[in-house]
């Protein structure tokens, strides 16, 4: 039996949705918004938006064979990667299928942190303990929030941190006496401030006096589905279903746009060969539909016959209008490609992302 676990910024997320509005994500209960969803998708890219992203899975790999494991486990080389450097990746099915995708940060020589939207623990577990190395769900320990926006710099510089940091990195503080970790692993451009779950409400509470000036919203899960979406980032659940089957064939990297995390240089992953010999006919493109209306999995039509369907769907509050990821034919993909929705409903093909990242970061 499972159970709904609150995260360690509940009590600081209650109080401030002030409509009780409440989702759950990897078990987790979230806001689903804070009053106004739309503007708090919007205050991410005209001034600054908070989320608690406390509810992505993080799991601790540790020891002499990390490295060796996660070659063999990722579809990029972590040997490249120096202690604060993280990068984007795979792990897939022996048949090539996408069982997960999430960003890997080296703690040290031996250890690594693995950071993914969908957990996978058991399967990974598995795999590592036959290089005898650890796995660790670290998840629970820790309290996230994302620092999203134009603004996301000045705030973290009103925090009193050191603001220089690229993406893809991280780096520890102790910062007014709370261990912390800043990074920079989302793909919208700001910043993630990682803490103790016991140090959450004090952490939210500063980072929530330092963004006041700068006009900032907090953000529910609604309005970071919408900046995914508007990003061109498929998500496993909304999007597509993760491949939980050890000979799953589907999702294909490339059907989902993700051949971009496989480094083809990197020669051991598990899944490599049905990689390399998968023929792809079909690919993820962006979908802008006729109206406010979301159309999430649904059949796209053209002269009638079907060529696609939609993945995930929302409505945009910065494009005023409804969106959509979705995976056609190749032949239908190309931008400014006209389809109808069984009812009727037109929609176009575009190219992705729909909107650029929120921010570059204001200096």
């Amino acid at each position: 039996m499972s159970f709904v676990r609150a995260t360690p910024f509940h009590s600081r997320a209650s109080a401030a949705n002030r409509l009780n509005a409440w989702t759950n994500r990897n078990g987790w209960t979230l806001a689903a918004h804070y009053g106004e969803p739309a503007a708090e998708a919007l205050a991410a890219r005209m001034t600054a938006a908070v989320a608690d992203i406390s509810w992505r899975w993080r799991v601790a790999i540790e020891g002499p064979r990390a490295e060796e494991f996660l070659a063999r486990l990722l579809t990029r080389d972590p040997a490249k990667l120096e202690p604060g450097e993280a990068f984007k990746a795979l792990w897939l099915t022996d048949r090539g299928a996408v069982r997960g995708a999430g960003a890997l940060a080296r703690w040290g020589r031996e250890s690594f942190q693995l950071i993914a939207t969908e957990p996978d623990l058991d399967w990974i577990a598995r795999g590592a303990a036959l290089f005898d190395v650890q796995v660790s769900d670290t998840t629970e320990a820790e309290g996230g929030l994302a620092i999203i926006g134009p603004h996301a710099r000045q705030i973290v510089e009103a925090m009193e941190l050191d603001a220089d940091l690229d993406p893809l990195r991280f780096r520890k503080h102790i910062w007014r006496g709370l261990a912390i970790t800043l990074s920079r692993f989302g793909e919208h451009g700001g910043y993630e401030i990682w803490c103790g779950a016991d140090d959450a409400p004090l952490v939210w509470n500063r980072v929530a006096k330092a963004a006041e000036p700068f006009a900032f919203k907090f953000a529910g899960l609604g309005a970071m589905d919408v900046l995914d979406m508007e990003a061109g980032v498929p998500r496993p659940g909304r999007d597509y279903a993760s491949a939980r089957d050890d000979f799953a064939t589907q999702p294909m990297p490339s059907e989902l746009g993700l051949l971009s995390l496989i480094d083809n240089d990197h020669a051991v992953f598990n899944g490599r060969a049905a990689v390399r010999t998968a023929k792809c006919t079909r690919e993820r493109i962006g979908v802008e539909l006729e109206g406010e209306r979301p159309f999430p999995h649904t059949s796209l039509l053209r002269d009638g016959t079907r060529v696609g369907e939609t993945m995930g769907s929302l409505y945009s509050p910065a494009m005023q209008r409804a969106i959509a990821l979705a995976i056609v034919e190749s032949s239908s993909a190309d931008p400014g490609t006209i389809f109808a929705l069984p009812d009727g409903t037109k929609a176009c093909a575009c190219a992705l992302p729909f909107l650029p990242p929120p921010d570059p970061i204001a200096k």
